[in-house]
């Protein structure tokens, strides 16, 4: 029996915001979309089952758009981090069980934690490609940080590294490893552990394990 398409919320489209819907859109989830910009909403209408005009930190808008019946909530709109903040604690107050939200900063970050999101996206060290992985497979919801310095991120490769054994593929040259891929069958988030055998193949998302400067240097290349 087929599962039903992952329904997200989306707020903001912007830079972030429209490459995640991008992504969202291609793998099947019914997108709701709210954004303040008219212009924004009619350039992504044809990608969202509903999409609205309006300003989602005025309490009410997010009940109208029924924001709480949603899978995932993504808020990735405004410079303004009070907008930021009252959008997530009204997510929150209609039980949206798993909410990502933009925060500039380690400062913003921890904020929106103890809010209650399941996890602040730094818009310097993440792309709306990178976000969409983890909006869709649960694995990516319990990464962790190992260290101060070192992180582990779900890349999706790159029609360069397709076909390549990870020996070919090399990535100890940018001081990475790779710890796990999953994909494949549609719909299954299981992790796989890569043995001597294992090629990289199309759809496959890795996962990379290095110090946030070594990770931003491979991303800068394979990219």
């Amino acid at each position: 029996m087929l599962k039903p398409p992952k329904k997200v919320l989306v707020i903001g489209v912007g830079r972030l915001g429209g490459s995640l819907i991008e992504e969202l859109w291609e793998n099947g989830c019914d997108l709701i979309v709210v954004d303040k910009n008219a212009e924004a909403i009619e350039a992504i209408k044809g990608k969202a089952a509903a999409a609205f005009v309006a300003d989602a930190t005025d309490p009410g808008v997010l009940e109208n758009v029924q924001a709480r019946d949603v899978d995932v909530a993504v808020v990735t709109a405004g410079e303004a981090f009070e907008g930021v903040v009252m959008c997530v604690s009204q997510l929150v107050e209609l039980g949206v069980r798993i909410i990502f939200a933009r925060a500039a900063n380690p400062r913003q970050a921890r904020v929106l934690e103890r809010l209650g999101v399941t996890r602040a996206v730094q818009v310097e060290n993440e792309m709306g490609h990178r976000l969409a992985v983890q909006v869709l497979n649960p694995v990516s919801s319990h990464l962790l940080d190992f260290a101060t310095h070192f992180r582990v991120v779900p890349w999706v490769a790159t029609p360069s590294y397709v076909g390549k054994a990870l020996s070919a593929a090399n990535f100890r040259r940018y001081e990475l490893n790779v710890i796990g891929w999953f994909g494949g069958e549609a719909g299954n988030p299981r992790m796989n552990f890569p043995g001597p055998d294992y090629e990289i193949q199309a759809g496959h998302t890795l996962l990379l394990v290095g110090d946030e400067e070594a990770i931003q240097r491979f991303l800068a290349h394979a990219n």
